[in-house]
């Protein structure tokens, strides 16, 4: 009976572990769980959606709305990014700079800073770290609106390496031309 007991009680606690963790969540969607045909559907019963091509890092579709029905101020546009198997792996939200420092206290609250930037005068830029993805909060210095984004690890990885042999390719086709 005292066996049975603890491996009862072993296994609610894997269990409850398990559960407890829960992949990245950015407007109720789950980063790397949420597909493209239940983020379509949840939002087309609210707002507007637009499909926006395939994207060049992933392979997947691209889904975009405007900020209306969200309910959060300041909030303009949400681009929904998915990979080829059709998984939600990115969500990019422009918004109001005038927020930064609210959506930054939201995110500290639940998520690990990485790395931040914030000077009173100049871009503000705030890095948090999650199992499975990253999000980041831009704020050029000359604009008035900032990005949000949260992208899972292997799309952040991707468009690193993608980026920088693009950059590459510039140098040298460049430099051959002198």
């Amino acid at each position: 009976m005292k066996y049975l007991v603890q491996s009862t009680l072993a296994a609610f606690a894997v269990l409850s572990s398990v559960a407890a963790y829960a992949g990245t969540q950015a407007l109720n969607f789950e980063i790397g769980v949420s597909t493209v045909d239940q983020v379509k559907s949840s939002l087309a019963k609210q707002t507007k959606v637009v499909d926006s091509g395939i994207n060049k890092f992933t392979g997947g579709p691209m889904l975009k709305t405007d900020g209306s029905s969200y309910e959060i101020e300041g909030l303009n546009e949400v681009l929904y990014i998915f990979d080829d198997q059709k998984k939600l792996t990115g969500v990019i939200i422009d918004m109001n700079k005038a927020r930064f420092d609210s959506v930054f206290q939201a995110l500290s609250g639940k998520y690990k800073i990485s790395s931040q930037q914030r000077p009173f005068v100049g871009n503000q830029f705030a890095r948090f770290k999650t199992q499975d993805s990253v999000i980041e909060m831009d704020a050029p210095h000359l604009g008035f609106q900032m990005e949000v984004r949260y992208i899972r690890n292997d799309l952040m990885q991707k468009f690193n390496s993608q980026t920088a042999a693009e950059a590459e390719t510039k140098k040298k086709r460049e430099a051959a031309k002198f």
